[in-house]
């Protein structure tokens, strides 16, 4: 069979015929412009913004948390931060202390020889405090602190144990740590610490009055020094002294000083160091500890010397 002949361009459709339709269909060919795909610029620009608004989002939470946040490691307070816990830490050791016994508060030690990292130096601060009670109630006396501090401390005790002898510890905050030690019959030593940290240029350490080493002169300046003019002592020399302020206004005042003993204070260590209207704590030699009020002193007989406390406590 023949093909059909195409159709004539020069003949018109009759009105009513369907027109002609070419075999097979011609089909349209793409142009190059067509096949391309869109740009995406809408797209690319939705991203940059939403990669912006994310970096700035971070920027400020970090500097929020800063400003605002409690510190998560102990490397975000500086050691001048962390000074006012510790004497916070202090005070509220002397007053679970109470009229169980004397606190004696040392000066606080810095050492600036540790190292937060191999290459950042740091410092530490520590402040030792020692408790003084009846030769007999030391694991008491460690008990009781550790019922007394506020509960953020989360303060325990512990008692015998493969190390012996009875240990304190307790969390003060801002990683501030606390630790105690039965070290004699009727003495517990507390030392707070900062651990190592950073230091800022305000930084300076706390300076002692009278500083150690000085003479006293004609009027006492301490209630330890009054003690040793009372007992009429020779060569009296400061050792420490320490002024804390109390959240009352009032403060925490902690002195020691040594002395030599003479013909008088001999006598007076003979008659146990009676104090007029004290409320006795401990006198077995050569230690002596006594409490009238709010204040509480600590003698100790060292040979031909005396070492002589005094703590006022006004919080």
């Amino acid at each position: 069979m023949s093909a059909d002949p195409p159709p004539d361009p020069s003949v018109r459709p009759v009105a009513g015929q369907l027109p002609a339709v070419a075999w097979p269909p011609a089909v349209g060919t793409p142009s190059p412009v067509e096949e391309r795909p869109r740009p995406r610029r809408r797209w690319r620009w939705l991203l940059v913004a939403a990669v912006t608004a994310w970096s700035v989002l971070l920027v400020g939470l970090a500097v929020g948390s800063v400003r605002h946040d409690t510190p998560t490691v102990r490397e975000q307070h500086d050691i001048a931060e962390a000074r006012p816990v510790v004497d916070r830490a202090a005070i509220d050791l002397t007053a679970a202390v109470g009229d169980a016994g004397v606190l004696v508060v040392g000066a606080e030690e810095i050492r600036e020889s540790c190292r937060i990292t191999p290459v950042r130096p740091g410092a530490e601060l520590t402040r030792l405090l020692t408790a003084y009670t009846a030769a007999d109630s030391g694991p008491e006396l460690v008990d009781r602190v550790a019922r007394q501090l506020p509960a953020s401390y989360a303060a325990r005790a512990r008692h015998g144990g493969a190390a012996g002898g009875s240990r304190f510890g307790a969390d003060a905050g801002d990683f501030v740590v606390v630790r105690g030690e039965l070290t004699a019959p009727g003495v517990v030593e507390f030392r707070i610490t900062t651990g190592c940290r950073p230091t800022s240029g305000q930084f300076q350490s706390a300076a002692a009055d009278p500083r150690p080493g000085t003479t006293p002169g004609v009027r006492a300046r301490s209630a330890a020094e009054v003690l040793a003019f009372t007992f009429q002592t020779a060569e009296v020399r400061a050792e420490s002294s320490v002024e804390l302020a109390c959240p009352n206004g009032e403060l925490l005042r902690s002195q020691v000083v040594t002395a030599a003993t003479t013909a008088e204070s001999d006598e007076w260590a003979a008659e146990a160091f009676t104090l007029p209207h004290s409320t006795v704590v401990s006198e077995r030699s050569p230690l002596f500890v006594h409490r009238y009020g709010t204040q509480g002193s600590v003698v100790r007989v060292d040979g031909d010397s005396l070492w002589i406390a005094s703590t006022v406590f006004g919080c």
